[in-house]
């Protein structure tokens, strides 16, 4: 016999696997910045029920991916100038203290893991080589936050990391730039063995804002306020 007990535990697994999928269609540019987004379409298109629709939805409205439309439904957000400037000015508060929280106290093993994401590199034209190498900064700057051991924090960071990957799946970054991330990236790694605060942090804040101008730059360039807005769409 079923349990109620494991009748939740089912919903809860196909919520997050939802949640997952749809937040990987926004991330990577499939489900652009206003695209319009309905359960029953949703459903059909993911094979996800739609309670399970409906709550993942509901999550990503709570981390800024999706907008509620009153009586139209949802949304994906728009990538704004106000809103990168915000994101950038939220990571430049949270992630040095998590890299100073990282270099004092977590487990020497758990830094030297990070050693394969650091050294992660891009050529320009490789094969889905781009897709890849932002992958692996994003993982490397979330494992930093995991290791410090406070959730709350990392919880955070995870979420706002995944927006930064969201600006340059949008074309917001330069592929170019990849060495130079390459070299931040083993940069704060070698900070990070040696238990360097100082030059750890000193480092991811000079990641952290060599990033924000590269992508504002480019809004900038584009001459657009939000980035980029698909034909047709309205409010």
């Amino acid at each position: 016999m079923t349990t109620s007990l494991e009748r939740a535990s089912r919903r809860g697994s196909a919520t997050d696997n939802a949640y997952q999928h749809i937040k990987h269609l926004i991330l990577v540019n499939e489900l652009a910045p206003g695209a319009e987004l309905r359960e029953a379409a949703l459903t059909e298109s993911t094979g996800f029920g739609r309670s399970p629709v409906r709550e993942a939805l509901r999550r990503l409205v709570q981390e800024g991916f999706v907008e509620v439309r009153p009586r139209q439904g949802y949304r994906v957000s728009f990538v704004t100038i106000d809103g990168v400037r915000d994101l950038f000015e939220l990571r430049l508060l949270l992630e040095p203290a998590a890299v100073e929280l990282a270099a004092l106290r977590a487990p020497y093993d758990e830094l030297t893991e990070l050693g394969t994401l650091a050294r992660t590199t891009y050529s320009p034209g490789q094969a889905g080589g781009y897709e890849t190498f932002l992958k692996a900064g994003r993982d490397f700057h979330v494992r930093i936050a995991k290791a410090t051991g406070n959730e709350r924090l990392a919880s955070t960071l995870e979420v706002l990391l995944d927006e930064m990957q969201r600006l340059f799946f949008l074309s917001l970054g330069d592929p170019a730039s990849a060495s130079d991330m390459t070299r931040e990236h083993r940069a704060l790694y070698d900070a990070l063995l040696a238990r360097d605060v100082p030059r750890a942090r000193q480092v991811v804040v000079d990641q952290i804002e060599a990033g924000r101008d590269r992508v504002l730059d480019r809004l900038a360039a584009a001459g657009r306020p939000e980035a980029p807005r698909p034909s047709g769409s309205g409010d």
